[in-house]
Protein backbone atom coordinates (compact mmCIF):
# COMPACT_ATOMS: atom_id res chain seq x y z
CA UNK A 1 0.00 0.00 0.00
CA UNK A 2 3.06 2.30 1.18
CA UNK A 3 4.79 1.99 -1.89
CA UNK A 4 2.24 1.91 -4.60
CA UNK A 5 1.59 5.45 -3.37
CA UNK A 6 3.43 8.19 -3.75
CA UNK A 7 2.57 10.25 -0.93
CA UNK A 8 2.71 7.69 1.55
CA UNK A 9 5.96 6.27 0.17
CA UNK A 10 7.49 9.86 0.52
CA UNK A 11 5.57 10.73 3.38
CA UNK A 12 3.52 14.12 1.83
CA UNK A 13 0.43 12.36 3.28
CA UNK A 14 -0.24 12.81 7.07
CA UNK A 15 -0.49 9.49 9.02
CA UNK A 16 -4.19 9.74 9.95
CA UNK A 17 -4.73 9.59 5.82
CA UNK A 18 -2.69 6.12 5.86
CA UNK A 19 -4.31 4.75 8.85
CA UNK A 20 -7.70 5.26 6.92
CA UNK A 21 -6.47 4.06 4.29
CA UNK A 22 -4.82 0.76 5.98
CA UNK A 23 -8.38 0.82 7.42
CA UNK A 24 -10.26 0.31 4.37
CA UNK A 25 -7.71 -2.36 2.90
CA UNK A 26 -8.14 -4.19 6.11
CA UNK A 27 -11.81 -4.17 5.57
CA UNK A 28 -11.72 -5.30 1.68
CA UNK A 29 -9.62 -8.28 2.71
CA UNK A 30 -12.45 -9.36 5.45
CA UNK A 31 -14.97 -9.09 3.14
CA UNK A 32 -12.90 -11.71 0.45
CA UNK A 33 -12.79 -14.38 3.10
CA UNK A 34 -15.55 -16.93 3.41
CA UNK A 35 -15.65 -18.57 6.30
CA UNK A 36 -15.18 -15.49 8.77
CA UNK A 37 -15.94 -17.80 11.64
CA UNK A 38 -12.43 -19.22 11.25
CA UNK A 39 -10.42 -16.76 10.35
CA UNK A 40 -11.10 -15.44 13.84
CA UNK A 41 -11.19 -11.96 12.62
CA UNK A 42 -12.62 -10.29 16.38
CA UNK A 43 -9.47 -11.58 17.85
CA UNK A 44 -7.10 -9.94 15.08
CA UNK A 45 -5.96 -6.19 16.34
CA UNK A 46 -3.63 -4.27 14.54
CA UNK A 47 -1.30 -0.94 16.25
CA UNK A 48 -1.21 1.80 14.17
CA UNK A 49 1.74 4.58 15.23
CA UNK A 50 3.58 7.28 14.44
CA UNK A 51 3.59 11.17 14.28
CA UNK A 52 1.69 13.86 12.24
CA UNK A 53 3.75 16.09 10.34
CA UNK A 54 0.78 18.60 10.27
CA UNK A 55 0.20 18.69 14.16
CA UNK A 56 3.96 17.74 15.08
CA UNK A 57 1.77 15.26 17.70
CA UNK A 58 2.09 11.79 17.47
CA UNK A 59 -0.42 9.56 16.45
CA UNK A 60 -1.95 6.50 17.99
CA UNK A 61 -4.84 4.32 17.02
CA UNK A 62 -6.12 1.17 18.12
CA UNK A 63 -7.53 -1.30 14.52
CA UNK A 64 -9.94 -3.78 15.52
CA UNK A 65 -12.90 -5.65 14.44
CA UNK A 66 -16.28 -4.07 16.05
CA UNK A 67 -18.86 -6.55 16.76
CA UNK A 68 -22.30 -4.04 15.69
CA UNK A 69 -21.29 -3.00 12.11
CA UNK A 70 -18.88 -5.85 12.01
CA UNK A 71 -16.16 -3.81 9.93
CA UNK A 72 -12.82 -3.12 11.34
CA UNK A 73 -12.71 0.39 13.07
CA UNK A 74 -10.04 2.90 14.49
CA UNK A 75 -10.40 3.63 18.58
CA UNK A 76 -8.10 5.97 20.87
CA UNK A 77 -5.81 3.69 22.78
CA UNK A 78 -5.85 4.28 26.96
CA UNK A 79 -3.91 6.70 28.48
CA UNK A 80 -2.07 6.79 31.92
CA UNK A 81 -1.11 9.84 33.78
CA UNK A 82 2.03 10.07 35.14
CA UNK A 83 3.54 13.29 37.20
CA UNK A 84 2.31 16.25 35.51
CA UNK A 85 2.06 14.19 32.09
CA UNK A 86 -0.09 12.01 30.00
CA UNK A 87 1.01 8.91 28.10
CA UNK A 88 -0.88 6.96 25.73
CA UNK A 89 0.06 3.21 25.57
CA UNK A 90 -1.45 1.08 22.97
CA UNK A 91 -1.37 -3.21 23.00
CA UNK A 92 -2.74 -5.30 21.07
CA UNK A 93 -3.08 -9.27 21.39
CA UNK A 94 -2.92 -11.49 24.78
CA UNK A 95 -2.47 -10.89 28.09
CA UNK A 96 -4.17 -7.22 27.90
CA UNK A 97 -5.02 -7.15 31.11
CA UNK A 98 -2.25 -8.88 32.82
CA UNK A 99 0.45 -6.41 31.18
CA UNK A 100 -1.81 -3.23 31.84
CA UNK A 101 -2.24 -4.29 35.49
CA UNK A 102 1.89 -4.93 35.85
CA UNK A 103 2.47 -1.59 34.18
CA UNK A 104 0.29 0.23 36.42
CA UNK A 105 2.70 -1.89 39.38
CA UNK A 106 5.76 -0.59 37.71
CA UNK A 107 4.78 3.13 37.99
CA UNK A 108 3.69 3.01 40.88
CA UNK A 109 7.17 0.97 42.07
CA UNK A 110 9.39 3.32 39.86
CA UNK A 111 7.69 6.53 40.96
CA UNK A 112 8.83 8.76 38.11
CA UNK A 113 7.56 10.27 34.84
CA UNK A 114 6.73 8.07 32.20
CA UNK A 115 10.27 6.54 30.79
CA UNK A 116 10.55 3.21 29.62
CA UNK A 117 8.10 1.62 32.50
CA UNK A 118 5.72 0.21 29.42
CA UNK A 119 9.21 -1.55 28.60
CA UNK A 120 10.35 -3.23 31.76
CA UNK A 121 6.26 -4.29 32.63
CA UNK A 122 6.24 -5.68 29.08
CA UNK A 123 9.93 -7.82 29.89
CA UNK A 124 8.40 -8.74 33.19
CA UNK A 125 5.00 -10.49 31.50
CA UNK A 126 7.73 -12.08 28.97
CA UNK A 127 9.72 -13.49 31.92
CA UNK A 128 6.21 -15.24 33.69
CA UNK A 129 5.15 -17.29 30.50
CA UNK A 130 5.65 -20.96 30.04
CA UNK A 131 6.35 -22.86 27.10
CA UNK A 132 2.51 -23.35 26.40
CA UNK A 133 2.11 -19.20 26.66
CA UNK A 134 0.79 -17.96 23.65
CA UNK A 135 3.16 -15.09 24.43
CA UNK A 136 6.56 -15.33 24.97
CA UNK A 137 10.24 -14.32 22.97
CA UNK A 138 11.89 -11.42 23.62
CA UNK A 139 11.05 -7.57 23.38
CA UNK A 140 11.32 -5.65 20.25
CA UNK A 141 12.26 -1.93 20.08
CA UNK A 142 11.67 0.54 17.57
CA UNK A 143 12.04 4.59 18.54
CA UNK A 144 9.97 6.00 16.31
CA UNK A 145 11.21 10.26 15.46
CA UNK A 146 9.10 12.69 14.41
CA UNK A 147 11.00 12.86 10.89
CA UNK A 148 9.45 9.53 9.83
CA UNK A 149 12.72 7.70 10.18
CA UNK A 150 12.66 5.09 13.24
CA UNK A 151 15.56 3.52 14.86
CA UNK A 152 15.93 -0.17 15.97
CA UNK A 153 17.14 -1.63 19.47
CA UNK A 154 18.88 -4.89 20.03
CA UNK A 155 18.15 -6.50 23.42
CA UNK A 156 20.72 -8.66 25.29
CA UNK A 157 19.86 -10.09 29.39
CA UNK A 158 22.47 -8.67 30.66
CA UNK A 159 25.74 -6.52 29.93
CA UNK A 160 27.63 -9.94 29.65
CA UNK A 161 25.61 -12.01 27.66
CA UNK A 162 26.67 -12.77 24.12
CA UNK A 163 23.75 -13.41 23.30
CA UNK A 164 21.92 -10.75 20.82
CA UNK A 165 18.29 -10.32 19.41
CA UNK A 166 17.29 -8.29 16.88
CA UNK A 167 12.72 -8.22 16.15
CA UNK A 168 12.97 -11.04 18.33
CA UNK A 169 15.34 -12.99 16.10
CA UNK A 170 18.27 -14.40 18.27
CA UNK A 171 21.93 -13.16 15.95
CA UNK A 172 24.18 -15.23 14.62
CA UNK A 173 27.54 -15.28 15.85
CA UNK A 174 29.30 -14.02 13.17
CA UNK A 175 26.93 -10.82 12.91
CA UNK A 176 27.71 -7.56 14.30
CA UNK A 177 25.25 -5.30 16.09
CA UNK A 178 25.37 -1.91 14.60
CA UNK A 179 21.97 -0.74 16.45
CA UNK A 180 21.70 0.12 20.02
CA UNK A 181 21.43 -2.46 22.28
CA UNK A 182 19.37 -2.40 25.25
CA UNK A 183 19.71 -4.01 28.39
CA UNK A 184 16.85 -6.28 30.03
CA UNK A 185 18.17 -6.17 33.16
CA UNK A 186 18.98 -2.57 34.04
CA UNK A 187 16.32 -0.99 32.39
CA UNK A 188 16.11 3.03 32.65
CA UNK A 189 19.26 2.90 34.58
CA UNK A 190 22.20 4.45 33.52
CA UNK A 191 23.96 1.52 31.54
CA UNK A 192 20.66 0.21 29.94
CA UNK A 193 21.43 1.26 26.42
CA UNK A 194 25.01 -0.06 25.15
CA UNK A 195 26.08 2.18 21.49
CA UNK A 196 28.41 0.12 19.57
CA UNK A 197 29.20 2.65 17.40
CA UNK A 198 29.62 5.53 19.97
CA UNK A 199 32.00 6.56 22.82
CA UNK A 200 31.89 4.96 25.98
CA UNK A 201 30.91 8.02 28.22
CA UNK A 202 27.43 8.54 26.43
CA UNK A 203 24.65 7.84 28.86
CA UNK A 204 20.85 8.37 29.46
CA UNK A 205 19.34 11.20 31.03
CA UNK A 206 17.01 10.41 33.97
CA UNK A 207 13.74 10.74 33.65
CA UNK A 208 11.86 13.67 36.79
CA UNK A 209 11.28 11.77 39.84
CA UNK A 210 7.40 12.06 41.18
CA UNK A 211 6.70 13.57 44.47
CA UNK A 212 3.86 13.04 46.57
Amino acid sequence: MVKSYERFSTGAAPISVLAKDFLAIVNQLFALVDDKIIAQFNQTQFLLGGYDFETGEPYLRSIRFDEKSAKYKRFEVGGLSSGGLKAAVGFAGDLRSIYLGTLGKTMDRMRSEMDYQPLSALQEVLQQQGRDSPVGGKPQIVKVYKHRNYLPYAVRESQTSKDHYLFGRPLLAYEKVFYPVATLDCIGESNFVHYPRSTPNRELSKPLEIHS
